[in-house]
């Protein structure tokens, strides 16, 4: 089995950061534990550097030619290994040992396949990168999951048009990279790389949120504003299940509603089809995470993040720092134990039949939300991984919100991890 090779840096001068990381991922191909001629690279830049990410993606392919493909984009925050880069001078790079016939890179010029196949090539999942500013969202990311046998899709928002950056660059673009050419980089739309069914890849979702009850129908609705929970008022519903004090309308002034807001700030809102947004207590990937932005007192309303319709459940929750690190450090786990063979009963561990999965890479999805705010220090979140993982190779982004197969995600994590089979001894 080899390990994808990773590089990371922050420096002021994206050059110098750039063949700091060239020169680690070159010393990490030497290694005997390491693919040697990686086709497919993955570039995580902080915002800061967007300006120079042609001259930056020119650099890289350049200094690594055996590269013929590059994906990424630009983001608030870096992740590599155990280190947050939260400043404008973080650079992250991972070379994914995949044969060429198993994976596409895609963006609005080079689109991903009608039903996701093309010469030969069936996408069976799919890496991707967007930004805040794409209308229609929601409803495009369940039409790009479409085009996967699977629908399975994970990546992020890595930031606003205006700041953010996207790097897709297929091995036909090269030529034209070398000289000079405006290519490969790109703001606005989708982009990525769909990967075939012979790359052995999984995912898991940490939602960073706990429950704080059952799940509610929501029966009345006006686009982003909750009002009616299971035929009643959704205000003071759920002042009651946060045992906050509603008082009369006429008593209540703005300083009362200032101290509900506030109380309420913690809360937020997990929305689900009824009866598939909690599992034995805990959100499943089917919940979809948003914040509370206000209260509206004459309707007795409560206003999501996003619009919300009638007949779908909502669960309230609250962000805890504890649960979200046993949360985090299970997800991490469970991925692990489905990497390990099935025994039939009966069966030796030691039969020559039995496989596992060993983990050549990983890529973590982390919200602007959580981080050192959540898990209690700088780097804290990646070290729990760690703990967790081993030491793979990792690297990821703080993202404005979360992609999961199709769905959009706030304050979550995700995880994934490519893998091998490996003859267990």
């Amino acid at each position: 089995m080899s390990l994808f090779p990773v590089g990371h840096a922050s420096h002021p001068q994206w050059r110098e950061a750039v063949q700091e990381v060239v020169q680690q991922l070159r010393s990490q191909m030497l290694r005997k534990q390491c693919a040697k001629r990686p086709q497919l690279g993955l570039i995580y830049a902080s915002h800061g550097f967007a300006r120079h990410a042609q001259d930056m993606l020119a650099l890289l392919a350049q200094s690594l030619p055996q590269v013929t493909d590059w994906v990424g984009c630009s983001a608030a925050g870096v992740l590599a290994m155990e280190h947050e880069y939260l400043d404008d001078n973080g650079l992250a790079v991972m070379l994914l040992d995949v044969p060429a016939a198993h994976y596409r890179v895609y963006s609005g010029v080079a689109p991903l396949a009608l039903g996701g196949t093309e010469a030969g090539f069936e996408a069976q999942a799919a890496l991707v990168h967007t930004d805040a500013g794409q209308p229609e969202l929601a409803e495009l990311l369940q039409e790009l999951a479409e085009r996967t046998a699977s629908g399975h899709l994970f990546g992020a928002l890595g930031g606003a048009q205006a700041q953010g950056v996207q790097f897709a660059c297929r091995s036909d673009d090269l030529p034209a990279l070398r000289t000079g050419a405006a290519v490969g980089v790109f703001r606005g739309g989708f982009s990525g790389v769909a990967f075939s069914a012979e790359v052995a890849c999984l995912s898991r979702l940490a939602q960073g949120c706990t429950p704080l009850g059952e799940e509610m129908e929501i029966t009345a609705a006006q686009g982003p504003v909750l009002l009616s929970l299971d035929g009643e008022p959704a205000l003071p519903k759920l002042l009651r299940l946060l045992d906050l004090q509603q008082e009369k309308d006429s008593d209540v002034g703005h300083s009362g509603w200032d101290f509900a807001l506030k109380a309420l700030r913690q809360t937020q809102a997990a929305i689900a089809q009824p009866g598939h947004g909690l599992e034995r207590g805990v959100l499943t990937d089917e919940a979809q995470v948003l914040n509370l932005v206000g209260l509206d007192p004459m309707r007795h309303g409560v206003a999501l993040s996003a619009a919300v319709e009638a007949d779908s459940a909502v669960i309230f929750c609250q962000r805890q720092p504890s649960a979200a690190r046993q949360e985090l450090m299970q997800m991490a786990a469970a991925l692990k134990d489905a990497l390990q063979p099935d025994f039939a009963e009966g069966d030796s561990p030691s039969v020559p039949e039995a496989v596992a999965q060993k983990i050549r890479g990983a890529i973590y999805v982390s919200c602007k939300g959580r981080g050192s705010e959540l898990f209690g220090g700088p780097d804290a979140e990646l070290q729990i991984l760690r703990h967790a993982l081993g030491s793979v190779p990792l690297i990821g982004l703080m993202a404005d919100a979360e992609i999961m197969d199709g769905r959009l995600h706030h304050l979550a994590g995700v995880l994934t991890v490519f893998t091998e089979v490996d003859t267990v001894e």
